[in-house]
């Protein structure tokens, strides 16, 4: 097979299904961490491996990586740059610049870029922990390149393939490139037809049971059978609806100010919205805790199918970040059933197509690695955590685009009327100094300073 055979065979996978094919093959190459650093386009090509460290002496010494980006000659290479330090750059725009009009497709950092809108004016795509301000120079030298070097707890090898896309970086061994392409195939066929399945109405439940995934194996591309009935059987209760309605004209911003001033927890922490919504959603918890799985190993999304309509599923998975517990087929079968929204403890997978779908997403963080066979269904409305936050069954949610809140069902009125009271006040504030008030006035007046605080 040629080179751009393969590497247009790898483009057309997604990391999800790459990371699944290694995890048949039991081979280690999905990174957690290395994320895009502004909103890159999927890279695939074949490693250039650039080791750096910390700068021991004061002689001078070419820029870090400048050498190997000189002696690029091909079109398919991509950077990979292991040994940065936290808070230091070994990445910036002026060798952004260079790799660019060198052809080379994009570097993935263990480390930290500085000057990323360089990078992004050009349309240079980064991956790397994090974007800091702090230069390389005198702190950082290249110590290596060619050579075997760890990302991330993975060996990448020099002309490794590389593929990184918005839920992260996986690496492929060169030798074992065609058995991981032939079934990632498979894979990506095989999701195409349970997509399918779900969209057509049946249970996600079927559709995610063992014996699918145990068919990829067997290269079977026969769809579950379909039933005729798409619509969610389990709508809202009365009291639902009612509760859910208080909160119609809040936001997070006001709930957790009305939380605060009634002394009660409820501001889940670091569970943050998968996109920028402009929209507040607001819903009953249908609660789901995952535990380890056992041998052989549980259930992973079954539960699903006993969710009401407008409720929002809220999972705890221990904040693990190793594994996902939500993706792309889950995102479409919530979606057919009127389900508002999910926040997870822990990480998802397939994010384009809950952004595609405008289905809001909370979570912990994203990665491309499945949990199946990591994780299991421990247990569903049940008392769980999320966030440092105690969330029980069919308490209120209220999530935006600054984060989760978590009403308890039996305060819900009483919250939702101190947020109401406190939004009224701030209305005022805003009313004042639109008519030319200082804002120290404006404050003083409406008492801003103790809207909150606990009476």
């Amino acid at each position: 097979m040629n080179q751009s055979s393969i590497l247009d065979r790898l483009s057309a996978l997604d990391t999800n299904a790459v990371s699944d094919a290694l995890d048949f093959l039991s081979i280690k190459g999905a990174t957690y961490g290395l994320r895009p650093l502004w909103d890159c386009p999927k890279i695939v090509g074949r490693a250039s491996t650039v080791k750096v460290g910390p700068k021991i002496d004061a002689a001078p010494t070419a820029h870090l990586i400048t050498p190997v980006i000189e002696a690029v000659t091909t079109d398919d290479r991509i950077l990979v740059i292991s040994g940065g330090m936290d808070g230091v750059s070994c990445w910036g725009d002026i060798i952004a610049n260079a790799s660019k009009a060198k052809r080379i497709r994009g570097t993935i950092i263990d480390g930290m870029s500085r000057d990323i809108d360089g990078s992004r004016e050009v349309g240079y795509p980064v991956y790397g922990r994090g974007v800091t301000m702090i230069s390389a120079r005198n702190r950082v030298v290249q110590v290596d390149s060619g050579k075997p070097l760890e990302m991330r707890g993975v060996i990448v090898h020099q002309d490794d393939y590389v593929i990184a896309d918005s839920c992260g970086t996986v690496f492929i061994p060169a030798e074992r490139i065609e058995e991981v392409l032939e079934l990632g195939e498979r894979i990506d066929r095989r999701q195409a037809i349970m997509i399918r399945a779900v969209r057509e109405g049946q249970p996600v439940s079927e559709v995610m049971h063992d014996t699918h995934f145990e068919a990829i194996r067997e290269n079977s591309s026969s769809p579950p059978a379909t039933v005729s009935s798409k619509r969610n059987p389990k709508e809202a209760s009365a009291e639902d609806q009612e509760l859910v309605a208080l909160f119609a004209d809040s936001d997070t911003p006001g709930v957790s100010d009305a939380l605060d001033k009634l002394g009660i927890p409820g501001q889940a922490f670091d569970i943050m919205p998968l996109s920028n919504y402009k929209k507040v959603t607001v819903g009953p918890a249908f609660t789901v805790r995952y535990v380890p799985a056992s041998d052989p190993p549980g259930s992973v999304g079954d539960f699903i199918d006993d969710v009401a309509v407008g409720d929002i599923i809220v999972i705890d998975n221990s904040g693990r970040t190793d594994c996902t517990v939500w993706g792309d087929i889950m995102t479409q079968y919530a979606g057919l059933r009127g389900i508002a929204g999910s926040v997870i403890d822990g990480v998802c997978r397939d994010i384009n197509r809950a952004i595609i779908d405008d289905y809001p997403l909370f979570t912990a963080g994203r990665w491309m690695r499945t949990g199946k066979d990591r994780v299991q269904v421990g247990g569903v409305n049940e008392s769980i955590g999320i966030g440092k936050v105690r969330v029980n069954p069919r308490d209120i949610v209220v999530a935006d685009a600054n984060g989760v809140v978590i009403v308890p069902r039996q305060r819900a009125r009483e919250v939702a009327e101190a947020a109401r009271r406190i939004e009224k006040r701030e209305a005022s504030i805003r009313e004042m100094i639109a008519g030319g008030a200082t804002i120290a006035a404006a404050r003083e007046e409406v008492g801003y300073h103790t809207l909150q605080r606990k009476e």
